[in-house]
């Protein structure tokens, strides 16, 4: 099916069949859509995976050593482990006609294959999605990615510093300008004596000839 189609029938879906879950071998997080968006956290049993220790026994039939440390390897364990986690989460998610399998391992291709081979063995059009992310996301932007999904999208902020323009004084930046603490007011910076009289000369200048005695200051 081309992204196109997959993305037109998505929006024509009912939007409580529309889901997204992330997955990792240690837990999973299903958004589901119920009017608002609803989070479902799921736990794993799933141990870490170890590999295992070749002993350290040598012999003459075994000169390399061989064989393995008893309770150091996992691997069978964490993978029938992992298979009874990814199979729960088929389960939960068997009723949805869309959905988005995210995750940073090979996991959520996994999972996104067992839901595809359902939906073979049903005759059903699930659409099922992938996508890698480097971090797990936050329940925040899981909603928003189910939003998106069902065309529920919330509308953008159009307040704050960057987003309106401000209506009193602002600083040489166009950063606004805070308020004054009590009543007092801005007073215009107090120029040197000097100054001043040399601004008063150059005003009297400025209206007209003048006499050199007239010019005298005390």
């Amino acid at each position: 099916m081309a992204a196109s189609d997959a993305r037109q029938q998505e929006q024509d879906t009912d939007p409580e069949r529309v889901g997204v879950v992330w997955v990792a071998s240690d837990r999973a997080v299903v958004a589901r859509w119920s009017g608002e968006p609803t989070l479902e956290h799921v736990e794993s049993a799933v141990p870490p995976r170890r590999r295992g220790v070749g002993s350290v026994r040598r012999g003459p039939a075994r000169p390399s050593g061989g064989g393995r440390v008893a309770g150091h390897g996992t691997e069978n364990r964490h993978e029938q482990d992992l298979r009874r986690f990814l199979t729960d989460l088929v389960g939960r998610l068997g009723d949805l006609d869309a959905v988005e399998v995210v995750g940073r391992a090979q996991h959520h291709e996994r999972l996104a294959d067992l839901l595809r081979r359902l939906a073979t063995r049903r005759n059903a059009d699930t659409i099922v999605t992938t996508r890698t992310l480097s971090r797990r996301p936050s329940d925040k932007q899981l909603e928003a990615r189910l939003r998106k999904l069902v065309g529920a999208e919330l509308p953008r902020r159009n307040i704050g510093r960057y987003r309106l323009a401000a209506s009193g004084p602002t600083s040489d930046t166009g950063r606004p300008l805070r308020p004054a603490a009590g009543r007092r007011t801005l007073r215009p910076a107090r120029l040197p004596e000097r100054r001043e009289i040399d601004q008063e000369v150059e005003a009297m200048l400025a209206d007209g000839p003048w006499d050199a005695g007239e010019l005298t200051t005390s």
